[in-house]
């Protein structure tokens, strides 16, 4: 085509772009409703409800545009949305065994193995932990009567059932492992008994699912695929935006760390009930409606790396609404990969646990619990 040609057929899309253009200028002006949703949008944008697919910066951790405050931040009401279900009972659920069925070749190879089924473990009579039971002055007649271990590398706790349905007695004997898991010492061994109320009234929150908080009993050892996702309909084999969590819902970055905060927030306590952990919380509720968290500077200075960068997290997600970067921007669960961690850009976020400076070199530091008693 000769160069006459071709301006004119520039010229002529220009006009038809303009056109486009102001037709629709003209439609939003006239038409009210398109222009209160185009409002509504961006309040709900701006409330952090629509979908993670809306945000990238979800996914991948971004929070570059976060601002840098001079004074006061403008604080939310956490506990202003959602429902909860305290005081209700809770739901019936499937259990992890039947979801393996059908997540026997995406979940189930790796599911043996990974550190939310292993919260709650059998109590292997050739390990560390066994054998340093059995030769202890005070603890050794306890040993024959360990069936199951909680912990890892901090403390590993002995356990056992009871007489009653959905509990366990916690020994009161420790043992702290060593750097390389292969020796440690026993712990705390003077006067060792069996306790029938530590474990419901501690533990079982984060090492159990379905725990009712009014009895401390619960329904499954370790987290069941309940404790994250939440009381999942059948139909969810047909439209998997029923699971909470699953890729195609989306859920917002608050919902996320209130299912993740439930474990991982590990110096707050229930409103309802004292316990340190929510009062049937049920993954989807808002867990700020109970569970009481001390979000000042101070109580986060006072954290070690780990529980500080958890928390610091959650509260910008939860009191200031000014990230959506979460625990699933960085941790594949399923498979207990944490390589999107590596394809993050860097972050005040990442000097908790990371030199400053130098973000490939992780810092050294000791991890302590008062909850957890190490």
């Amino acid at each position: 085509m000769s160069q006459r040609t071709w301006i004119v057929l520039a010229v002529c899309v220009v006009a038809v772009v303009a056109g486009f253009a102001a037709l629709f200028m003209s439609v939003e002006k006239d038409d009210p409703a398109l222009s209160d949703s185009v409002e509504k949008a961006a309040a709900l944008e701006k409330a952090g409800a629509v979908s993670m697919l809306a945000h990238p910066t979800q996914q991948f951790g971004d929070d570059s545009n976060r601002s840098e405050h001079s004074g006061p931040r403008a604080k939310l009401d956490p506990a202003a949305w959602g429902d909860d279900h305290v005081g209700k009972p809770l739901p019936d659920f499937v259990s992890g065994d039947e979801c393996l069925f059908c997540h026997r070749m995406d979940v189930g190879p790796a599911w043996a193995n990974n550190r939310h089924q292993l919260t709650i473990r059998p109590g292997e009579t050739d390990s560390p932990a066994i054998a340093a039971l059995r030769t202890a002055d005070e603890a050794r007649a306890f040993a024959d009567d360990v069936e199951f271990v909680l912990g890892r590398k901090s403390r590993i706790r002995y356990l056992k059932q009871t007489e009653r349905y959905g509990q366990l007695a916690l020994l009161s004997t420790a043992f702290g492992p060593s750097a390389d898991g292969k020796k440690g010492a026993i712990i705390k061994a003077p006067n060792a008994h069996w306790d029938a109320q530590t474990f419901g009234s501690s533990c079982a929150g984060c090492h159990a699912s379905g725990v009712d908080a009014s009895t401390q009993m619960f329904s499954a050892v370790s987290l069941d695929c309940f404790t994250c996702h939440g009381d999942v309909p059948l139909e969810h084999s047909r439209d998997t935006t029923q699971v909470l969590l699953s890729k195609q819902r989306g859920d917002s970055a608050r919902v996320v760390v209130s299912i993740c905060g439930q474990c991982h927030i590990r110096t707050a306590k229930s409103h309802s009930t004292g316990l340190p952990y929510a009062n049937q919380f049920v993954a989807g509720d808002n867990l700020f409606r109970d569970l009481h968290v001390d979000w000042s500077d101070e109580h986060l200075e006072s954290l070690n790396p780990a529980d500080r960068h958890v928390l610091d997290n959650v509260r910008d997600v939860a009191l200031y609404d000014e990230s959506r970067t979460t625990c699933l921007s960085c941790h594949e669960v399923h498979s207990q990969s944490s390589q999107k961690h590596q394809q993050l850009s860097e972050q005040a976020i990442c000097a908790h646990c990371h030199e400053q400076g130098d973000y490939t070199v992780p810092k050294t530091f000791e991890i302590h619990s008062r909850t957890c008693e190490y």
